[in-house]
């Protein structure tokens, strides 16, 4: 990275690569300590007086990474409880099976042996602007082990909440008062305009603005970026593809089948026909019948 010093505040137009990259969002993180600082007090509605400190387990350098590599954001906040934060900013079919398998090791924090009372409370975060959970939409929201009769937690400390950055319309009081809505929109700029907006008189978001901005102009950096978008978008183009080809093979199979079951539809409406016409005959031999019997009176 260049030593050269740089503001955000002379940046105009376009953010190429924004805080919802993961590779960004990881390093300004582990960069600002008041801009992490902040984020952990929203996601968790707690005032910065309750935090005594916040570790990275997984600081990343930028120079030995690859475009495939998993930045998922680890952290012990107060050297008691385990936070996984991850940015779901593209499709994942998978996403609820793997939300908690990161859970899950995350969780899985003592070695063989050690007692159990060393694990720490642990909580999975997810920050999205994908509707991943169908049903009613929900600005943020929390996942727990509950007992299905009465709702009674199993525990506490173990479970997984989602930040919708594309629900901030219905984001509760509370949501507003903990400066969530403030950090969707942050995560959400893509203008310089639109940051500096958000950012003006606020010293953290002022740092995440210049190391968003070096990270945007270091060549470096930004071909590791285009080289992890163009993975990205090629995995999502194989997943498209793949389906589509199944779509393919399948339709003549299918075709086969409603073909199949049109003709059976086809013999099952000539025998209700012919039923119907046998009662048909039955009761004029009926008819005939009680004819006869009147006749024979």
């Amino acid at each position: 990275m260049s030593n050269k010093k740089i503001s955000y505040k002379n940046a105009t137009g376009v953010i190429e690569y924004t805080l919802k990259s993961d590779l960004i969002f990881h390093y300004v993180m582990q960069k600002s300590k008041d801009a992490l600082l902040g984020l952990v007090c929203s996601l968790k509605g707690l005032s910065p007086t309750e935090v005594r400190n916040i570790i990275v387990l997984n600081p990343i350098d930028l120079n030995n990474i690859g475009k495939e590599t998993v930045m998922d954001l680890k952290l012990i906040l107060n050297n008691n409880e385990i936070l996984n934060i991850e940015l779901q900013v593209y499709t994942d079919k998978y996403w609820i099976q793997r939300s908690i398998l990161y859970l899950c090791r995350a969780y899985d924090s003592i070695g063989e042996g050690d007692d159990y009372s060393k694990l720490k409370a642990t909580t999975h975060i997810c920050i999205t602007d994908q509707d991943l959970i169908p049903g009613e939409p929900e600005f943020y929201s929390e996942y727990l082990l509950l007992n299905t009769k009465n709702h009674t937690p199993y525990t506490k400390k173990f479970g997984i909440k989602v930040l919708s950055l594309n629900q901030t319309q219905i984001a509760t009081e509370n949501d507003v008062s903990n400066n969530l809505v403030y950090w969707a929109e942050i995560f959400k700029a893509t203008t310089w305009e639109e940051f500096k907006a958000l950012a003006a008189g606020n010293p953290a978001m002022e740092e995440v603005g210049d190391l968003i901005l070096e990270l945007n102009t270091d060549n470096q950096t930004k071909e590791l970026l285009e080289g992890q978008r163009r993975y990205r978008e090629m995995m999502a183009s194989q997943y498209t593809a793949g389906y589509t080809d199944a779509e393919d093979n399948y339709k003549s199979i299918i075709a086969d089948k409603d073909a199949t079951i049109a003709d059976k539809d086809a013999t099952i409406a000539n025998k209700d026909a012919t039923i119907a016409d046998k009662d048909a005959e039955i009761a004029e031999l009926k008819k005939a019948l009680n004819d006869i019997k009147r006749q024979s009176k």
